[in-house]
């Protein structure tokens, strides 16, 4: 009778031991699972993120000059970008926002000072801009990786 116990504690053991590593296996299969769905959200998020602040810095900032005849669209050096000029205790400053190395820059200066795109602060990423003002309309295209982002700006200053 000794015998047939030993035999069933050891079975109960082997069962109790099985069932733990069952659960081991399967807990790592769902923390593996939910990391790969984590990263996929937060990269989903964060290229969902990159479209949206292209054109909102760049809608905030036409917004802000916005004044009779200071927003332009121009190529400068080869480069498309939105032109903004202001008067500062007399002074003209110029603000230019455009794509350049992957980024989209701001350069702030002088009026009378050379443009050099390489200066301008990156904002965020953006490989391409094409911008035109049509109607009084400033409309404006960014590109990063293969997508295409549109914003258009009515400028309440036309004119």
């Amino acid at each position: 009778m000794n015998g047939k116990k030993a035999i069933s504690h050891s079975i109960s053991g082997l069962f109790v031991f099985i069932l733990l590593g069952v659960f081991a296996l399967l807990s790592t299969v769902m923390v593996m699972m939910g990391a790969k769905i984590y990263r996929g959200t937060v990269d989903s998020l964060s290229a969902h993120n990159n479209a949206r602040v292209a054109p909102a810095y760049v809608r905030s900032m036409v917004r802000a000059q916005d004044e009779r005849g200071t927003v332009s669209a121009e190529e400068v050096g080869g480069i498309p970008a939105i032109t903004m000029t202001a008067e500062y205790d007399g002074d003209r400053y110029t603000t230019r926002i455009y794509a350049y190395d992957g980024q989209l820059r701001e350069w702030f200066s002088d009026a009378e000072m050379e443009f050099l795109p390489e200066d301008g602060e990156a904002v965020c990423d953006c490989d391409e801009m094409t911008c035109e003002i049509e109607g009084g309309v400033l409309r404006v295209r960014l590109r990063e990786d293969d997508s295409w982002t549109e914003a258009d700006i009515a400028l309440r200053s036309v004119g």
